[in-house]
């Protein structure tokens, strides 16, 4: 029987993804950048942000990581749920019930599950349209965060078919993901007007271009 092994943990892949970031773009900028075009450090800031963001992304979603699987379809039974909302309402229902009738302790469950979802891809709706001006119109930036949170429950459900320990794939984790992705497009809308507003200028030229070349 093939056992699985988990060896790899998201830890591990931040330090790797920031590493090979730091030195592919330490090399891209010392072979494109011309002395006569100084370099924009809040750019690189942000770009750096936005690289670590989808790193952690990644390590809280996907790891830690089974590198010897064994399919079991057993597991689609317990971790798969494809009925919109169902998975919130049932956990609704086991207040005062489930762990020994601690209200309380279930409902900062429920708080934790849906808040956390929610806030996950909350960042990518405020950083996309900074990134891309493809993404400044609303409906860009939530598909963005529809696809992002479509790849990410596939993989898991990939994951859970190897007999990811704790994997579940959960349309509703696309709802709050979305729903948290279109909080972070009005909170960019709301900094741009600011932006605007107070006629701040290097915010309104990081606005104004592409960030990640």
């Amino acid at each position: 029987m093939i056992k699985t092994l988990y060896l790899i943990n998201g830890r591990f892949i931040i330090f790797l993804g920031v590493l090979c970031y730091l030195v592919g773009r330490g090399i891209f900028i010392g072979v494109t950048h011309k002395k006569n075009n100084p370099l924009n450090w809040i750019k690189e800031a942000i770009n750096f942000l936005f690289v670590l963001y989808l790193l952690m992304v990644v390590s809280v979603t996907l790891f830690p990581l089974a590198l010897w699987i064994d399919f079991n379809f057993e597991q689609i039974k317990y971790g798969l749920n494809l009925i919109p909302l169902i998975s919130i309402i049932k956990d609704f229902s086991k207040i005062g019930i489930a762990y020994d009738g601690d209200s309380a302790f279930m409902i900062g469950l429920i708080i934790r599950n849906v808040g956390g979802n929610i806030l996950l891809l909350m960042p990518l709706g405020v950083l996309a349209p900074f990134i891309s001006k493809k993404f400044k119109p609303m409906k860009k930036s939530v598909l963005l965060a529809l696809l992002v949170s479509i790849s990410i429950e596939f993989i898991q459900f990939i994951e859970l078919l190897a007999g990811g320990r704790g994997r579940t794939v959960d349309v509703d984790d696309v709802i709050c993901n979305v729903i948290g992705a279109s909080l972070g497009y009005l909170i960019y809308k709301i900094m741009y007007r600011l932006i605007v507003k107070y006629q701040i200028k290097f915010l309104q030229n990081l606005d104004s271009e592409k960030l990640i070349m």
